[in-house]
């Protein structure tokens, strides 16, 4: 075997020996080699994205197709014969509301500020101002208010004959003591000035 006959007969995908024979020597080398071949790249792969797939354009464009109805409300009259009616008449709830509605108007003009309604159409507690007061503490606070104003009314009372007194003695004062009235010193001449200089 010739070294080219071996070079051919080498597989690359597989691991080989390759024996190299020395004409000169009779003993035989054998010596392992390892042949790599070039392994194929693997692709990279692609990372999937979160969350829900995407649907298909058939789906979305079902969703697209809008369809139109016209609804008639047919009631039945007095005679058995069915007419058509514009709106329905209302239900119970919607009475209530109507009904909540007008009660919270009437509060607001009461109290005098907009008040907050649920999504029921009650009147929100928070937005009339607290907790109600009884009668007592109405009247508690009607006296409390009274006898403030009557401490004050005294208190100022006090004050304003405080006032005439001390400028009824001022007065007197003055009008007792003689008037004094103002004279003008005399200049004071320097002494240089008698010498005549």
């Amino acid at each position: 075997m010739s070294d080219t006959e071996s070079d051919e007969s080498l597989d690359l995908e597989n691991e080989s020996k390759v024996v190299i024979e020395d004409e000169e020597e009779d003993d035989e080398e054998e010596v392992k080699y390892k042949i790599k071949a070039k392994k194929k790249s693997k692709p990279i792969p692609i990372p999937k994205k979160k969350g829900r797939p995407a649907k298909p354009l058939e789906e979305k464009l079902a969703k697209q197709v809008i369809t139109k109805e016209k609804v008639i409300y047919m009631v039945q009259n007095e005679n058995g014969e069915y007419e058509k009616m514009k709106k329905p008449k209302f239900t119970a709830r919607e009475l209530k509301k109507m009904e909540l509605e007008k009660e919270k108007e009437k509060k607001e003009l009461e109290l005098g500020k907009k008040l907050i309604q649920r999504k029921n159409g009650k009147i929100d507690k928070r937005s009339i101002g607290g907790k109600t007061r009884t009668l007592a503490q109405i009247e508690a606070t009607r006296r409390l208010v009274e006898a403030n104003k009557k401490r004050r009314a005294e208190k100022q009372d006090h004050k304003n004959k405080e006032v005439k007194n001390m400028i009824k003695d001022s007065v007197k004062e003055v009008v007792s003591e003689p008037a004094v009235f103002y004279e003008p010193k005399q200049p004071q001449i320097p002494e240089w000035s008698k010498y005549g200089f």
